[in-house]
């Protein structure tokens, strides 16, 4: 506990703009995480392992090598130069890299002609990711956008994703938290003081179910999201749904009446409830990583009983969208 105390005081001495995080990506003009045209920062880091993520390069905080199977053309020549023989084929062009052996010495990607291996996570400041924000501001300003924190989880790095809100706030640009909520109240609250708006993860009802599919329970994510509503901060709540996982009646029934609570209790606090079913190409990235995926691959959750769900949402007065 000392010593993570000592951590976070030392953090906190480096001005906001110096401070360094771990980040997949930062995508431009983006449609879908929050309102207008926004720029999405994927932080790198998940306390969560959702059986269905679509952002597995995102799930760990630290810089990982992955294949990009299509790519490859089974040269071997990373297998010569893998000094911890972390990488097999399980077929002519198919490599494998065990993360439990594979040391990020980058090797493989030195001598591999054909990109054939990938590094996911790159070690950036706040000002380098703040100075590609702002190159947009004009169509924030335009649109109603802004910035959006995303992952993996921005809360896995709470220290970074907290200056990255301060210091685009200060550049007077909205910012919005996508966040499974699964954080200390007091880590969470720290990244609230600069937040417009919190993209709201809810997965499960039920505890247990929640555990089985995410690796933890749901107790800590409920009360968070209780404490966000009671704070007055605009909530959009975003909903995975999973064919067999979420999608009984009985759990959207009762996702929609804890919404619709917290909706009520708050003063409208809720924006829209973002139905996001099970994507269709979804596994395709798993597939590149040569990794295994629990569900079909190309096939999309049914129109007809999306339907039905969506009824559950608006029975309870709450506004939907397919798709966020």
């Amino acid at each position: 506990m000392q010593k993570e105390v000592q951590e976070k005081q030392q953090v906190e001495a480096i001005p906001e703009e110096q401070q360094t995080g771990i980040i997949t990506n930062i995508q431009l003009f983006s449609l879908n995480d929050g309102p207008g045209i926004r720029t999405t920062v994927f932080l790198k880091g998940c306390r969560l392992d959702c059986k269905w993520c679509h952002n597995p390069e995102g799930n760990r905080r630290y810089p990982e090598v992955y294949p990009f199977i299509s790519n490859c053309t089974g040269c071997k020549k990373c297998v010569e130069v893998c000094p911890t023989e972390a990488i097999t084929f399980l077929e002519p062009t198919r490599p494998k890299i065990d993360k439990s052996k594979c040391i990020v010495c980058m090797q493989c990607i030195e001598v591999c002609s054909y990109d054939a291996m990938v590094l996911w996570g790159e070690i950036v400041t706040v000002k380098q990711v703040i100075e590609e924000v702002v190159k947009d501001k004009l169509f924030y300003k335009n649109s109603g956008g802004g910035m959006t924190l995303s992952g993996g989880e921005p809360l896995a790095q709470p220290e970074f994703a907290r200056a990255l809100m301060k210091c685009a706030k200060l550049q007077e640009i909205h910012t919005a938290l996508d966040t499974c909520g699964y954080a200390k109240w007091e880590v969470l609250e720290s990244v609230l003081e600069w937040t417009d708006l919190v993209l709201f993860d809810l997965k499960h009802m039920d505890a247990q179910a929640h555990k089985e599919y995410t690796g933890v329970t749901n107790e800590v994510i409920l009360e968070n999201a209780r404490r966000i509503a009671a704070k007055k901060i605009p909530m959009r709540i975003r909903i995975p749904v999973i064919t067999g996982r979420n999608d009984t009646v009985e759990n959207m029934r009762l996702t929609a009446e804890f919404v619709a609570a917290l909706d009520q209790e708050n003063e409208n606090v809720i924006q829209i409830v973002d139905l996001l079913p099970y994507h269709p190409y979804a596994g395709a990235k798993y597939v590149q990583f040569g990794l295994e995926y629990p569900f079909p691959i190309g096939e999309g959750y049914k129109e007809e009983e999306l339907e039905s769900i969506i009824e559950i949402f608006t029975g309870q007065g709450l506004d939907v969208t397919v798709g966020g």
